[in-house]
């Protein structure tokens, strides 16, 4: 049966077609194919090759293959309005899909501070991590950024290089770059040295660790052109991911995203559109459930932008350990950061942690703590780490749609992953229920604790507000806001959670 996506986008096509007058600019979209028949094992079907028949069947129809996925059974395809549209009719057609929007970073214009990175490692408390000796060493970790320039001349990834820990790289941009650290081809060309260096850099010189997977080998991947008038699709994600499959990397960062504000209207998802249905967050998807792999994804920096406000895909998939960022005295959302859709039954972004910069740099931060669990339990699957993680956030269980989970604690995290079938009670959160609340602190909280943050929501995970209060608060009087119905109150490190009759 001809799925109903198909079909509205065929009129779309049609209603574009019709005020254009039948212009020939050139259209991209993934095409999805029927099963693949005579494979009756899941994970064969998924690594079965796509159908050289149905592969013919697009070019005879003067279809130009941009680029093959095996894991979704579908093509990526450029052609006129007219072509994409006659596709609809088509019996070797499942579904088809634009690829709508571009791959993004989510950081433009950061440069390196030490004190900040130090940070945004000192948050999570690894003291734990260090006393272990856990570096992430014998973990593969696979990297999906923009580029990757200059990055061995970095005297914070030097030791990585010096070590052989960078074991591949591949630019799926330009596949003939023969100089894939000395050709910057754009300004964002760096991007991808950055976000490395928030995953396992150290300094030597100036002994500031950057990232905590410093023992880690590392497989690098260019899937995104910075300069926006080259647009580059997110086949070259998925390409890039089947390619980390096949060397064995079951640890992804990327810090791209999908979302909105580019150059063509007619590019941009819409907000309604984050729900892991994109093609993209499929693919994700895919290599969560069907190949183990942990994928940790910026959330996106389009939370300030009201048209907006929202994560980016593939962020939105349900699997994805999606990262925003928050402030580092008090643990409250960045205003950039993108929040979770109201619509989504599943709680997003998962996590978050401090970044000043964008959250393309909270998301490597919380990989870089994944290598090390990884390490210390090489059995971990997964949605085991991804659950774990989770546990570990200072919020948990009452995560909500601005920071998730909250900041992950680094030592409950290896606790967690050492046995990953309790969790620890101490501390427990405490929710409460009641008309009136009034909360006493004995002390002053010390800096970097998280500070005193109330979460006013209209239900338990979607924010009305968030509110900073002063450090040296004696007493807290809290009062029902109009429409709230659940509110989370941290002081430091205890968390209550109050449902109001």
């Amino acid at each position: 049966m001809r799925s109903s996506t198909s079909l509205r986008y065929f009129f779309a096509l049609f209603l574009w077609l019709v005020l254009t007058g039948g212009a020939l600019a050139q259209q991209r979209f993934w095409v999805a194919f029927p099963d693949k028949p005579g494979r009756a094992d899941e994970n064969d079907c998924l690594n079965a090759v796509v159908s050289q028949a149905y592969l013919d069947s697009l070019q005879a129809r003067g279809l130009v293959v941009t680029a093959v996925s095996k894991w979704l059974n579908a093509a990526a395809v450029q052609g006129s309005p007219a072509q994409m549209a006659g596709l609809t009719n088509a019996t070797f057609v499942k579904e088809t899909q634009p690829i709508t929007g571009y791959f993004q970073p989510t950081q433009t214009t950061a440069s390196l501070d030490l004190e900040f990175l130090a940070k945004a490692v000192d948050q999570l408390q690894p003291q734990a991590l260090f006393d272990a000796q856990l570096t992430g060493k014998g973990v593969k970790i696979g990297v999906l950024d923009a580029g990757f320039y200059e990055a061995p001349g970095k005297p914070g990834l030097a030791p990585l290089f010096a070590g052989n820990h960078v074991k591949a790289h591949r630019d799926f941009v330009n596949p003939t770059n023969q100089h894939f650290y000395t050709l910057r081809e754009s300004l964002l060309d760096n991007h991808g040295t950055k976000v490395l260096e928030r995953i396992g850099g150290y300094d030597s010189t100036r002994k500031a660790l950057t990232g905590l997977a410093t023992g880690a080998d590392y497989y690098l991947a260019r899937t995104d052109h910075g300069g926006r008038e080259n647009r580059l699709e997110e086949e070259k994600f998925v390409q890039a991911l089947e390619w980390l499959d096949s060397l064995g990397v079951k640890l992804v960062n990327s810090s791209l995203g999908y979302a909105t504000g580019f150059d063509d209207p007619m590019e941009n998802y819409k907000p309604t559109q984050m729900d892991g249905s994109s093609f993209i967050a499929r693919a994700v998807q895919l290599a969560i459930e069907k190949k183990g792999m942990l994928i940790v994804v910026s959330a996106g920096n389009e939370g300030a932008i009201k048209s907006w406000q929202v994560i980016g895909t593939p962020a939105d998939a349900a699997g994805t350990i999606a990262v925003g960022a928050t402030d580092y005295d008090h643990w409250t959302r960045q205003g950039y950061s993108g929040m979770g859709p109201a619509f989504l039954p599943y709680l997003k972004p998962d996590l978050a942690c401090f970044a000043t910069d964008g959250t393309s740099f909270s998301a490597p931060i919380i990989t870089g703590l994944t290598a090390c669990l990884l390490q210390a339990n090489p059995s971990l699957t997964g949605v085991q780490l991804a659950d774990i993680l989770r546990k570990s956030g200072h919020l948990y269980p009452f995560g909500n749609n601005y920071v998730g989970y909250g900041v992950p604690n680094a030592g409950k995290a290896l606790a967690l992953a050492l046995a990953p079938d309790k969790i620890s009670e101490e501390k427990a959160p405490l929710q409460v229920t009641g008309t009136k609340f009034t909360f006493t602190l004995e002390k002053p909280l010390p800096a970097g604790s998280g500070g005193i943050v109330l979460f006013r929501k209209k239900s338990a995970t979607l924010v009305i507000s968030q509110q900073k209060l002063s450090g040296n608060t004696k007493k807290i009087n809290l009062k029902r806001l109009p429409g709230e119905t659940h509110t989370t109150v941290q002081m430091g490190d205890q968390v209550v959670e109050v449902v109001w009759q």
